[in-house]
């Protein structure tokens, strides 16, 4: 791997990352959408789907699952530390214990929920762009194409594992189905939004890549 590829690959690495702890952190609070409770992760969650998109179409399938690993474990720790955080005893005269375990000692549920979504939604993400991407028709052609199309399966799979483990039962089942419905649409609508975008930064990097350093000095 050259110099450039590994630089790119350490910032997509530590996005990935970085865009699931702040979704994660986000999703603890609840706000009100035309009478639908929308989780605040959703304002950022469909940019880890454009980040794996990205790499596992500039990097291949393996290195996509390390980083969708990596990103797993940053959050897993994470939420260890918070919890250790929690459980120690505060200092006398700093009033803010009660504040501080409310907002990041949020519901096991959410987590469990948001970790799952994430871990099989981008693995099912990875498997479809590939098979897309290997296939006689035109995902083979198109990135977006395919960059859309796997990430309308996995956001359902995303949408209905989240929602289920972190809010069925909390919520009425007219709130919690409304929720989980509006969650996918939103996500894909988001995505959707931003796929030109998307578009010109994959070819853009595909040209960055396949630069040769090299040849560049000779001019």
């Amino acid at each position: 791997m050259n110099d450039r590829k590994l630089k790119l690959l350490i910032y997509f690495t530590a996005l990935s990352a970085g865009t699931l702890l702040i979704s994660n952190l986000s999703a603890i609070k609840l706000w009100n959408l035309a009478g639908i409770a929308v989780d605040g992760g959703l304002v950022l969650f469909p940019l880890t789907y454009i980040l794996g998109d990205l790499i596992i179409e500039l990097f291949g399938k393996k290195i996509a699952t390390r980083v969708i690993l990596s990103g797993f474990l940053v959050n897993l720790i994470a939420v260890v530390v918070f919890y250790a955080v929690i459980a120690l005893p505060p200092y006398p005269g700093w009033d803010l214990q009660e504040a501080f375990a409310s907002v990041l000692g949020f519901s096991p549920r959410i987590i469990l929920g948001s970790l799952c979504g994430y871990l099989l939604s981008n693995l099912l993400n990875n498997y479809l762009f590939i098979k897309m991407k290997s296939s006689n028709s035109i995902f083979a052609h198109s990135f977006i194409a395919r960059a859309l199309c796997s990430s309308a399966f996995a956001h359902i799979l995303d949408s209905a594992t989240f929602e289920t483990i972190a809010f069925i039962g909390v919520l009425p089942f007219n709130e919690f189905l409304a929720q989980a419905v509006f969650a996918y649409i939103l996500g894909m609508g988001l995505e959707l939004i931003l796929s030109p975008v998307e578009a010109v930064i994959q070819k853009k990097l595909a040209v960055y890549l396949s630069h040769d350093p090299k040849e560049a000095a000779k001019a």
